[in-house]
């Protein structure tokens, strides 16, 4: 009966132990490299920032194209009180006087009130005709802005992505090295206790997995800090644990890298369509030269007395009406426009060096990138090769170290030489796909990433 109790006790524990686990499991998401940058896009607040800068921008442009040509209405009103009037001389004939004698008159009542509404409708102005076109250049380029901003958080969630994969791999190949030294421990004991080795060999064995511990206690401790990082970028509680998962199986082959022209990039269309924004600018500050014709009307009431109640019924109002046409022209501005002129033909000339800079500084880093990768293979080949021996010179040693025609020493240097040839492999399959991620950004295709 009683064991029975434990049998059902021990059934229930563990139950309750793979439920736990499995609750756990599930509440920790895998996250594929296409679901993280999709997170980090989302809330990454330069991102966020770019997107409200075009909006702003938008409003701007809107506001400013319909101020150019819609008509102006504006409404103005005025009550003065004039203690000291103006005093004008008028012909005394006027008043029966003398020929050639003036009389000093005041004009008009201290208490005035005047309004008005004046309305102004643009008909020609090829200052403002041409900065439309400067108008829909902005546009673009906030748009331009906002795709660089999702590429910069795409690149660099990118390699944290890779570096947290990175250094997880070293985990689990310092994990394998581990168990490896365990099981030698336990053979070494065995020895021990027969009498073919010294407890010294015990010893020396403890020693290197003390090194192994410590050394993942210091990945461990990477490892976290990294997600954090990706918690961080991907707007995820830091309360969450995620996990992260590699999909791409074929980003260690050989792939084609085709030079890319420097206009197919994000930042090439940046400087282009500012070198293009500021030859506009330019037409338009010649422009502001030119004449400018404008149609105005205005309509108006106007009442005089010697007190303030124009309320009264025995006031008068008189009104007031007119309409004509408006030339300006800008003769003389001091060389101001001139001088406008030119400052926008050097900033045009510097962004078209710039431009050029630009296309041959990509060409140069698609080079490198692509020469850097194909590197990278090679020697991920050559890593692959020394796993490879290695784990033929482990087997071999074990054997001869079973029979006691190796020394402990023999077979600790073997799995110290294993250990770091599949470290080396590892950080070389991520060096490959941080070589790979470099030349698509030199490529201007890191939007592909993004693919399932």
């Amino acid at each position: 009966m009683f064991s029975r109790l434990i049998h059902a006790a021990t059934y229930c524990i563990g139950v309750f132990w793979s439920v736990g686990a499995f609750s756990q499991a599930a509440d920790t998401p895998s996250l594929a490299l296409h679901e993280v940058l999709e997170r980090a896009l989302v809330h990454s607040a330069q991102v966020r920032k770019a997107r409200w800068e075009r909006e702003a921008t938008a409003l701007r442009i809107s506001e400013q194209r319909r101020s150019g040509w819609l008509p102006q209405a504006q409404l103005s009103a005025s009550a003065d009180y004039v203690p000291a009037l103006p005093t004008t001389f008028l012909p005394a004939t006027l008043f029966g006087g003398a020929e050639g004698a003036y009389t000093a008159a005041t004009l008009g009542q201290p208490w005035q009130v005047f309004a008005s509404v004046r309305v102004e409708q643009p008909l020609f102005d090829e200052s403002a005709r041409r900065l439309t076109t400067a108008a829909t250049w902005v546009t673009a380029l906030q748009d331009l802005l906002v795709q660089q901003s999702e590429e910069e958080v795409i690149f660099q969630t990118t390699n944290l992505f890779y570096q947290v994969l990175q250094t997880k791999a070293l985990l689990k190949a310092l994990d394998a090295h581990q168990r490896q030294l365990e099981a030698l421990e336990r053979t070494v004991r065995v020895q021990v206790s027969g009498g073919s080795a010294v407890p010294t060999d015990v010893q020396r064995v403890q020693v290197a997995l003390a090194g192994l511990q410590a050394r993942r206690q210091e990945l461990e401790s990477g490892i976290e800090a990294l997600l954090q990082g990706i918690q961080f970028v991907c707007g995820i509680p830091f309360s969450q644990p995620i996990a992260l998962v590699e999909t791409r199986r074929d980003t260690v082959q050989w792939m084609a890298m085709p030079a890319v022209a420097a206009d197919q990039t994000t930042t090439y269309r940046l400087l282009d369509g500012r070198l293009s924004l500021l030859r506009t600018q330019e037409r338009s500050a010649r422009a502001q030269g030119w004449p400018k014709l404008g149609l105005y009307a205005q309509a108006g009431i106007l009442s005089q007395r010697t007190d303030a109640r124009f309320a009264a019924s025995e006031g008068r109002w008189y009104p007031l009406g007119l309409i004509g046409l408006r030339l300006d022209w800008p003769l003389l501005n001091g060389y101001r426009h001139r001088q406008q002129v030119s400052a926008l033909r050097l900033e045009a000339r510097k962004s078209e060096e710039e431009r050029e800079y630009f296309t041959q500084l990509r060409q140069l880093e698609q080079l490198q990138a692509r020469s850097q990768w194909e590197n990278a293979r090679r020697t991920l080949y050559v890593r692959e090769q020394g796993v490879e021996l290695a784990r033929k010179l482990v087997g071999q040693t074990q054997l001869i170290f079973q029979e006691n025609k190796a020394s402990l020493s023999d077979l600790l240097a073997a799995q110290t030489a294993l250990a770091e040839a599949e470290t080396q492999y590892e950080q070389q399959v991520f060096t490959c796909r941080l070589a790979e991620v470099k030349w698509l950004k030199a490529a201007g295709q890191l939007r592909t990433l993004l693919d399932k």
